[in-house]
């Protein structure tokens, strides 16, 4: 990591990160800091001992609104923000309930949207905003419509509001991951025929990493991406292609 961000220098800039306290979100944090930036990680779980972190609902847009307006103020400025925090609770189509629908539109794809709003308001020109969403938005998966409808949504919104805020001089841009080996991946570690059979799936025949994760944020918020904006950068090993 030390390497890579030797190319990145992101000192004086200041980062928000929500759904901090999970595997993806944490190891965002640690490269952005590593890079330079000052970073106010966020989560619905107070997280006691770490440095500038803020308990956030991202279900709650007023709550999304005033840690924003109170980031900028206290730091003076806000530059990146990551949109990181999501859930995923596996369920057949047949048993969805409207309510666990509500409940997964609202985390994974209103909270991206609104946290994009909240941020640009206070983003000068060179802002970067990265929405975290899932290769499930892309390829149809079974089990999980509500997730995949969100992620989906994610990506499309994501083009939208680059081509709204492309005029404040800001970057919207989202990644998609494949399966990585975090606690969201952990029911296929449950059945090892069933892992096996994903894993056949993925041309590199493995799960992804949090850091090649993190990489990929650290390179959309950074000068090297400069031009890239609306994009959806998939990490997933090749699954996409499987």
């Amino acid at each position: 990591m030390e390497k890579l961000n030797s190319l990145i220098d992101l000192s004086g800039k200041v980062a928000v990160v929500t759904g901090a306290a999970g595997g993806i979100g944490a190891r965002i944090v640690q490269t952005l800091r590593a890079a330079g930036a000052t970073v106010v990680p966020t989560d619905i779980q107070p997280q006691p001992g770490q440095d500038d972190f803020m308990t956030l609902d991202v279900g709650e847009v007023a709550q999304i609104d005033a840690l924003a307006a109170t980031v900028a103020q206290r730091h003076g400025r806000l530059d990146i923000w990551v949109s990181n925090a999501g859930m995923l609770a596996r369920s057949p189509a047949l048993e969805l309930t409207p309510q666990a629908w509500d409940r997964s539109l609202n985390v994974n794809l209103r909270s991206a949207v609104f946290g994009a709003r909240a941020a640009a308001r206070h983003m000068a020109p060179g802002g970067a905003i990265v929405n975290l969403s899932s290769y499930a938005g892309l390829k149809a998966r079974p089990n999980c419509v509500d997730y995949a409808a969100a992620k989906a949504g994610v990506h499309h919104a994501t083009k939208c509001l680059a081509l709204e805020f492309g005029e404040r001089g800001v970057r919207v841009n989202a990644i998609a991951p494949g399966y990585i080996d975090t606690v969201m991946s952990s029911w296929m570690h449950a059945d090892a025929a069933l892992r096996d059979q994903y894993l056949a799936k993925i041309p590199l025949g493995r799960l992804g990493e949090p850091q090649e994760v993190a990489n990929g944020v650290l390179y959309l918020v950074s000068p090297l991406s400069s031009y890239v904006t609306g994009h959806t950068l998939v990490i997933d090993g090749g699954c996409m292609h499987g």
